[in-house]
């Protein structure tokens, strides 16, 4: 994301494992896969629908069994704030990568923190076989915010439309540039061997959140 895209206030916001949002946040994987959420356009040109998105950790759905266990301590099923949704990080989206061949994302290891069987279900989710997998620079707000619930943010979906823009300027990375750009070159040489990744934020598309997964 550029410097400019970092100043403009975040509208939207992820809903992610909260377990998944400690590990992002503590710089132990920076990928988060989903099915939905991304839109094909052109042939081979995959890209998300928001440049910037707050992360909401929700506590619905997640489970020790489905992740590795380096990860299963994480797990709180228990919100504890309810009525408010606390949000420590924001992501911006570095790469995308769509991933057909499931040894391929099984090749990463604990750069994922879910188990090779979460895995598998999800990339045979609606008979499609394939996961699209984000490479998330992730920024730590000086303050956690806490952000009132709102009726639309309940459901089980992706993106969550803010009532109200939130600023970022008072964020900072999780890792250095240098260090992100390591970790991406790492993650490109398995999941797309001999390309070269593309730098910089793929752009937003312009298109209502829908995606359910």
């Amino acid at each position: 994301m550029s410097n400019q895209a970092a100043a403009q206030p975040v509208s939207v916001a992820l809903q992610e494992w909260a377990a998944v949002c400690s590990a992002l946040g503590e710089g132990r994987v920076v990928l988060t896969l989903r099915k939905g959420g991304i839109h094909e356009r052109g042939g081979e040109l995959f890209r998300p629908e928001h440049e910037g998105f707050l992360l909401f950790p929700t506590y619905l759905h997640q489970e020790p069994a489905k992740l590795q266990p380096a990860f299963a301590n994480l797990v709180n099923t228990k919100d504890p704030t309810p009525g408010v949704h606390r949000v420590a990080l924001w992501a911006a989206v570095a790469h995308v990568w769509k991933i057909t061949d499931l040894t391929t994302i099984h090749a990463l290891g604990p750069e994922l923190p879910w188990t090779v069987s979460e895995i598998d279900k999800r990339f045979a989710y609606r008979d499609e076989p394939w996961l699209y997998l984000l490479a998330l620079r992730i920024h730590r707000f000086k303050n956690p915010l806490e952000i009132p619930d709102h009726a639309s943010y309940a459901g089980c979906r992706s993106w969550i439309p803010l009532q109200d823009p939130v600023s970022v300027a008072e964020s900072s990375p999780v890792l250095s540039s240098g260090l992100f750009e390591i970790r991406l070159d790492r993650l490109n040489a398995v999941l797309a061997p001999g390309r070269p990744i593309s730098r910089g934020m793929v752009g937003p598309v312009k298109r209502p959140p829908t995606s359910r997964l």
